[in-house]
């Protein structure tokens, strides 16, 4: 398999989102993406760094993080760009890509989702259903295995739904990580994902 199909079956499982994050920002600076509320602003920012490692989408999300009050370490990601760049030079190239996503997405996950903020201000109000619909939000804008499946887990006491959204995200994890590379895998796994993110729906 090439290294364009493999790099389409990482972003598949890492970037693919549900329906109400579809929309196309050409430039930052476009009225479309200002409207946006912060929340939203900084789910594009991060996805974007995530499908383009580059110096200009981590400077993006960096002064995002300024005008928000937010912590962007900046620094720690930049040897994650040149290891993308080392690693299109590399003979070992899919493996190292596989790592190498790991990292940037467990970097991405540092920033905490805005969503998550908002859970735990109903959370003191004592407002359950809506700590609740903003924490699956807020799991809907993680893409690190550990940052979701951890978020998840914490749900479960008041949230018995979020055992079988883990239950179904480690099935998930598992056909992408053992099963053969090829377009069908590809294609099996986006709809897979699509109906986990489709399963996030409140009763």
């Amino acid at each position: 398999m090439s290294l364009t199909a493999l790099f389409t079956l990482i972003i598949a499982f890492v970037i693919l989102r549900s329906t109400w994050l579809r929309w196309k920002v050409n430039q930052l600076d476009h009225s479309s993406f200002q409207e946006l509320e912060p929340r939203l602003q900084l789910a594009v920012l991060k996805e974007k760094l995530l499908e383009k490692p580059s110096e200009q989408n981590l400077m993006n999300l960096k002064e995002y993080g300024t005008h928000q009050g937010l912590c962007v370490d900046i620094d720690s990601y930049r040897p994650l760009i040149l290891e993308q760049i080392q690693i299109s030079k590399s003979k070992n190239a899919i493996a190292l890509d596989q790592i190498l996503y790991t990292k940037q997405s467990e970097w991405v996950d540092s920033i905490t989702p805005l969503e998550f903020e908002l859970a735990n201000k109903a959370k003191n109000k004592g407002d359950l259903e809506s700590f609740i619909h903003w924490s699956l939000e807020g799991v809907l804008r993680l893409y690190s295995d550990k940052k979701i499946e951890s978020s998840l887990e914490a749900l479960i006491d008041v949230y018995p739904k979020a055992k079988l959204l883990l239950s179904e995200y480690l099935k998930l994890k598992d056909f992408r990580d053992n099963s053969p590379l090829s377009e069908a895998v590809i294609e099996e796994l986006k709809d897979r994902k699509k109906a986990w993110l489709e399963s996030f729906e409140m009763d």
